[in-house]
């Protein structure tokens, strides 16, 4: 993680999928920069700094989340105790939260001023893909010209909403996602959840404990079912059919109920793209998508990736759902 020289960066970017470890990788390193041990083995964990870091109390640590404008600062004490309790939390609320250009500002603000205890500044980025388009501008020119001792850290699951100028400036830092076997092991180990359960909470999580664990709610699981149940009828049934079920299913679920829907969507296109490479001789109709072939199944994946990142945008729920199906179909020749 240390640059040719062994230092540390100014400016890194942690990717990967949620809740797979990069907030608890954020605050490690940022008790490298603030450990007040004399020990060449930092950080120490256990001096004043650290332990401060690890409450998030230090003076000269700074975090920020996306969070909805009407309800800022409480939004924020609730990311800051979700993630105090678990590191490996994924926290999402009812509407789309955001970090905008007066927070980086104000942010800035306080990198620009002398260090309380006369060292380094660390500030985190919580979802920096979250950040609108000019508080990522604004960003871009304190981490092309850092305040003094300031360093920065970002994290993301998705690259693709960070401007291609903020990424260039960091060190990117990649976090694999967990084994499949090893996410479900640990749920009928440790949450008590029943095989098929497990195994399809840890095909579905992305190889993040955290999302695994939120999957694995009881809450979560009927709509899991009912995710799945959708797919395989999505491109059998006629296109008024489709938009009736597309209403009666998604009308009242929010952003949260939506992510969650595409990730199992995106399961079961990995499956049926499989069926597609396997052998041919399955004769009768099966459910969910007609896949042809791999390069069919790439197109489709990129269809159902850009109706995922069309939720962060101000429109209905149910039009982002709409949209990507009868997307697919149109590509797929469904009608």
């Amino acid at each position: 993680m240390a640059n040719s020289q062994g230092r540390l960066a100014r400016a890194y970017l942690f990717l990967g999928p949620e809740g797979v470890g990069k907030w608890a990788a954020a605050i490690w390193v940022s008790q490298c920069h603030l450990c007040c041990a004399d020990t060449p083995s930092r950080p120490c964990g256990r001096c004043d700094g650290c332990r401060r870091v690890f409450a998030c109390t230090h003076p000269d640590w700074h975090a920020l989340f996306p969070v909805r404008k009407a309800t800022a600062e409480e939004d924020a004490e609730a990311y800051l105790a979700a993630k105090q309790a678990d590191p490996f939390a994924v926290i999402r609320f009812p509407s789309r939260p955001n970090i905008g250009i007066d927070r980086i500002r104000e942010l800035v603000g306080e990198l620009n001023k002398t260090s309380v205890e006369g060292g380094p500044k660390v500030a985190i980025i919580v979802s920096a893909d979250q950040m609108l388009d000019d508080a990522q501008s604004a960003l871009l020119k304190s981490i092309e010209e850092p305040p003094p001792g300031a360093h920065f850290i970002l994290t993301s699951s998705d690259a693709s909403r960070i401007l291609p100028t903020v990424r260039s400036r960091c060190q990117i830092i990649r976090f694999s996602p967990a084994d499949s076997a090893v996410i479900a092991e640990r749920l009928r180990r440790e949450k008590g959840v029943d095989s098929e359960g497990a195994d399809e909470v840890a095909e579905l999580c992305g190889g993040g404990w955290g999302t695994a664990l939120r999957l694995a709610e009881d809450a979560a699981q009927e709509w899991r079912r009912t995710a799945m149940a959708f797919w395989e009828k999505a491109f059998h049934v006629p296109p008024g059919l489709l938009m009736d079920e597309i209403e009666r299913t998604f009308r009242r679920k929010g952003l949260d109920h939506l992510l969650q829907a595409f990730d199992v969507w995106a399961l079961l296109l990995r499956r049926d793209c499989a069926r597609a490479a396997g052998p041919p001789p399955i004769l009768l109709p099966q459910d969910g998508a007609p896949i042809r072939d791999l390069e069919t199944g790439w197109a489709c994946w990129r269809i159902l990736q850009n109706g995922r990142s069309t939720l962060w945008v101000n429109v209905l729920d149910r039009t982002a759902v709409s949209g990507t199906f009868l997307t697919l179909r149109s590509y797929l020749g469904c009608g």
